[in-house]
């Protein structure tokens, strides 16, 4: 009886890398099979085995070179998306002010729009103003809490904090616009949305609190001002709807009404408490004049492009519009806040000078 063993020769090296294949035995003539030579067929495809897991658990080892090389490959990316970009080379949705001709951010993601908070861009002053002023508002928060302790009624901390958490969520929400306009232009007008909601939450906050002190011995005309307002902050927002598709020229004309709306309250309120003979119109007049007169710079500034239409691309990073733009409504918000406790104060140690009864 002759038994014929073949076995495929052990190669540890392939173009492809180690590959073993198990061996075979195979009888001829009779099919009995020696258990010896079995045993070592047995044996040699186990070592095969051993030799394919050990290959495996090589090429496990050797992935840290290829995560380093990754790791290159990103920090190579990181700077790259550093380089900032002129106005022609910038994102399409972020080619709205042909002054500002240089510090654009290309297209980032979330993580990266974020750490560009702390790159000079023609954004960062954009970011950190408002961030600013979120802080300050958060301080005046805090200081408030004490005065309102002693110089105020609940309703009257209801009415002040209100006010200071919709400036803190108008500051935010322009931040939160400035940083990530960047990632896409789904993503920017998603955040532009937001911004805006902000800036009417802030308007909101302002109407009520003026309404409430400058018609609190008049109930009926307190509710019906306040309702009104309130209809057209509802309408601000649903004018956001994407699929509405309203244009932006109408949603800033729907949000100059808005503003314009308060010279009607203010001229009622001064003909119902007298006219500048009355010591709180002849106080708190000039405080809504100061306010009008900071939103309408504001306001014209941003629109008209100044100053940058007149010295392109000297202000990409400091100084244009949108700049003074936060600037004026940042310091249009302080200013709004002190008129409130001007007015806490004054309701506090005066009475009303007319009778309790409702009239138009």
């Amino acid at each position: 009886m002759h038994i014929m063993y073949t076995s495929a020769t052990l190669d540890l090296k392939t173009s492809e890398g180690l590959l073993h294949k198990p061996h075979q035995c195979k009888a001829d003539g009779n099919q009995n099979t020696i258990p010896s030579r079995t045993n070592n067929c047995d044996i040699e495809n186990s070592t095969v085995k051993l030799l394919n897991t050990l290959e495996a658990t090589r090429a496990t080892f050797s992935k840290p070179e290829k995560r380093n090389k990754t790791q290159a490959e990103k920090d190579v990316e990181y700077e790259k998306s550093k380089q900032l970009l002129s106005f022609d080379d910038a994102p399409k949705h972020l080619q709205f002010n042909p002054f500002i001709r240089s510090g654009y951010r290309t297209y980032l993601s979330t993580k990266m729009c974020v750490k560009s908070m702390f790159w000079w861009t023609n954004e960062t002053v954009n970011i950190w103003s408002h961030v600013f002023g979120w802080l300050l508002f958060v301080g005046l928060a805090i200081n408030d809490i004490h005065f309102l302790s002693t110089h105020a009624s609940f309703i009257d901390k209801i009415i002040v904090g209100t006010l200071l958490i919709c400036f803190q969520i108008c500051m935010i929400f322009s931040s939160i616009y400035h940083t990530f306009s960047c990632k896409s232009e789904k993503h920017y007008d998603c955040f532009l949305s937001i911004d805006l909601l902000g800036i009417a939450l802030s308007l909101l906050a302002i109407y009520i609190s003026g309404i409430y002190y400058a018609f609190w011995c008049h109930d009926n005309l307190r509710k019906l001002y306040i309702i009104a307002v309130g209809a057209i902050f509802l309408t601000a927002m649903l004018i956001q709807v994407p699929s509405l598709n309203v244009s932006s020229q109408l949603k800033i004309v729907i949000f100059v009404g808005w503003a314009m709306f308060g010279i009607l309250p203010t001229t009622h309120w001064a003909i119902k408490m007298g006219g500048f003979q009355n010591k709180m119109v002849s106080m708190l007049i000039r405080r809504v004049i100061g306010m009008y007169i900071l939103s309408g710079l504001a306001f014209l500034i941003y629109i008209a492009k100044i100053p940058e239409r007149w010295m392109v691309g000297k202000v990409d990073f400091f100084g244009h519009s949108h700049n003074w733009w936060h600037f004026f409504v940042l310091a249009a918000l302080y200013y709004w806040h002190n008129t409130g406790l001007i007015y806490v104060e004054f309701r506090k140690i005066s009475q009303c000078y007319y009778d309790h009864v409702d009239n138009f």
